[in-house]
C-alpha cells in the first residue's frame, strides 16, 4: 500500500511537471481556407462545407505546420495545407493555404486519374534532408460512396523550394487499394539523403508495405502482430462507447545500432494495448517479405496497460525516449526505450480530459519538441460537431522538460525491472463489440469501417 502511494504521488507530480512544458500552439473551431482556393469551388454544391473538414495531421518544420484534412466526406477542398504561426501562442482559427498549391489538391470534375493531382493525404512527415513525405491514397472515403479516383502514391516535396521532387505509385501487387493507409515512417541514412526506406501502416487488411526510394521498388510484410486484438477494441471516449477493428496503426524507429546500423522498428495495431519490434535489417530484406514464417525475427516488446490504446507514437533520437498518444485517456505518455517496457515504467506527460478528444498525431522535429493534435472526430462521427466550440487543436512540449523527474528520465530508476508482457487478471475486461450500423466508424479490418465490407459500394475509376 505504501508503495502503491508513493507511485500515486510520483505519477501526480511527474504529470503536473509535464504540463508545465507544453504550449498550445493552434487551435481552431473550424477549418476555412485561404484565398488560394478560389470562390468558385468554395461555392459550388459539395465543395465546402465546413463540417466535414477534419485535420487528420499535423507536422512542425521550422515556423510552419503542414496540416492534412482526409477527404472522408464531401466538401472539402484541399486535402494537403500549412500554416504559419508565431508567437504569442495560441494562434487561433488560421486559415490553411493549400500546400505546395491548390492546382496540386484540386480534384478533377471527372474525378479520373491524375498523377498530378492528389486526393487524401492523413499524415506528412518531415525528414533530415528537407523533405515532407506522405501517402496520397488515392480515395474519397466517403460513407455509403467509396471511390478509388486513383492508385495510392508516396510523395515527396522540396521543403526549400515547396516544389514535389518525388511521386511513386505503389503497385497492385503491394496494395489492392489506398484505403488504410494511413501512417508512415521514415528510415534515412544518417550520412546519404538518397538512402531511405519509407515503412507505410495498413490498417486496413493488417500489412506493412516498404519502400525503397534509392532502388524506386516496394514490397509488404505480412504477420500475425499487425492484426488488432479482439479484447481490446471497444473503446469509451467523452462518454461514447464504439468499437473499431483497426490493425497496425503506427511504427517508430529507434537509433541506429552503432555496429549494424540497422534500428529497432516499434510497432503496434490501434486496437491494442502490446508493443513489438523487429529491426529494419528484416524489413529492409525483400527476400523476408516472401517467406511464409518469419521465425523470431518479430517480437512481443510487452503490455502498456489497460485502455492504453494509442493511433500515433514516435522516438525521440536524443533522449531515447518513446512518446504515445492514447486514445482513451485523452493524453500522451512516455517510455524511456533504456528500461524494462511495462506500465510502471511509463509516465503521463500531459492529459487533458477538455480538449483532448482522439489524440490522432504525434510527431518529433528537429528542435526538441514532441508535437501532437487532437480533432474530436469521435463527436463527428457518433454525435454532433459543434463549430461554435474549439474543436481542434496542435500542441508541442518541450521533451526535456516533460520527462525531467519522470520515470521516463534517464537520470531516474526505473519503477520495476521487468518486462510486463500480457494483461494481468483483472486488468482489462472482456469485448462486448457494439455495433453503430447508422453510423459507420473510421476503423480498418477486412469489412471496413465505413461498410466497405460491400464491394459494390466501390466506385472505381482506374
Amino acid at each position: 500500500m505504501l508503495r502503491l502511494v508513493v507511485l500515486l504521488v510520483a505519477s501526480f507530480a511527474a504529470l503536473a511537471a509535464g504540463q508545465r512544458g507544453v504550449d498550445e500552439v493552434l487551435k481552431w473551431q473550424k477549418v476555412q481556407y485561404s484565398s488560394d482556393v478560389p470562390s468558385r469551388i468554395l461555392a459550388a454544391d459539395n465543395g465546402y462545407i465546413p463540417v466535414n473538414n477534419i485535420p487528420m495531421g499535423a507536422v512542425h518544420y521550422k515556423n510552419r505546420v503542414f496540416v492534412a484534412v482526409a477527404r472522408r466526406r464531401w466538401g472539402i477542398p484541399s486535402t494537403l495545407n500549412v500554416v504559419n504561426f508565431s508567437p504569442p501562442f495560441p494562434n487561433t482559427n488560421l486559415l490553411l493555404k493549400p500546400y505546395p498549391n491548390f492546382q496540386l489538391n484540386e480534384l478533377r470534375a471527372d474525378l479520373q486519374p491524375d498523377e498530378n493531382r492528389i486526393v487524401t493525404v492523413y499524415r506528412p512527415r518531415v525528414d533530415r534532408c528537407d523533405r515532407l513525405w506522405f501517402v496520397d491514397t488515392g480515395m474519397m472515403e466517403i460513407p455509403n460512396n467509396f471511390t478509388i479516383v486513383q492508385r495510392p502514391s508516396i510523395w515527396a516535396i522540396d521543403l526549400k523550394t515547396d516544389k514535389p521532387i518525388h511521386r511513386y505509385e505503389i503497385p497492385q501487387k503491394d496494395v489492392d487499394s489506398g484505403y488504410g493507409l494511413t501512417s508512415i515512417t521514415l528510415d534515412v541514412d544518417p550520412d546519404n539523403c538518397e538512402k531511405v526506406f519509407v515503412y507505410i501502416s495498413d490498417l486496413q487488411t493488417y500489412r506493412m508495405v516498404v519502400y525503397d526510394y534509392q532502388n524506386r521498388k516496394s514490397w509488404r510484410f505480412l504477420h500475425n502482430y499487425f492484426f488488432l486484438n479482439p479484447l481490446e477494441g471497444d473503446y469509451r471516449i467523452q462518454g461514447i462507447p464504439f468499437s473499431w477493428d483497426d490493425g497496425i496503426f503506427s511504427i517508430a524507429l529507434g537509433n541506429p545500432d552503432p555496429r549494424t546500423k540497422f534500428r529497432t522498428a516499434y510497432f503496434h495495431a490501434l486496437s491494442s494495448n502490446s508493443e513489438f519490434t523487429v529491426s529494419t535489417e528484416v524489413l529492409r530484406n525483400e527476400t523476408a517479405a516472401q517467406r511464409h514464417y518469419h521465425g523470431n525475427d518479430f517480437q512481443l516488446l510487452g503490455y502498456r496497460g489497460a485502455n492504453s490504446q494509442s493511433s500515433i507514437h514516435a522516438f525521440d533520437a536524443d533522449t531515447g525516449v518513446v512518446f504515445f498518444a492514447l486514445i482513451q485517456q485523452n493524453a500522451v505518455s512516455c517510455w524511456d526505450s533504456r528500461k524494462p517496457f511495462a506500465p510502471q515504467n511509463m509516465a503521463i506527460v500531459y492529459k487533458n480530459d477538455a480538449d483532448i478528444v482522439y489524440p490522432n498525431d504525434l510527431a518529433i522535429d528537429n528542435e526538441g519538441y514532441v508535437w501532437f493534435m487532437t480533432n474530436s472526430i469521435i463527436k463527428l462521427l457518433y454525435t454532433r460537431l459543434n463549430l461554435e466550440e474549439y474543436n481542434f487543436h496542435v500542441w508541442r512540449a518541450n521533451i526535456n522538460e516533460v520527462i525531467k523527474g519522470t520515470v521516463c528520465d534517464p537520470a531516474v530508476k526505473a519503477n520495476v525491472n521487468f518486462v510486463q508482457r500480457f494483461a494481468t487478471d483483472g486488468d482489462s475486461d472482456r469485448v462486448t463489440f457494439l455495433e453503430f450500423k447508422d453510423k459507420y466508424g473510421p476503423g480498418g479490418g477486412p469489412y471496413g469501417g465505413w461498410g466497405i465490407g460491400d464491394q459494390k459500394r466501390l466506385n472505381k475509376h482506374n
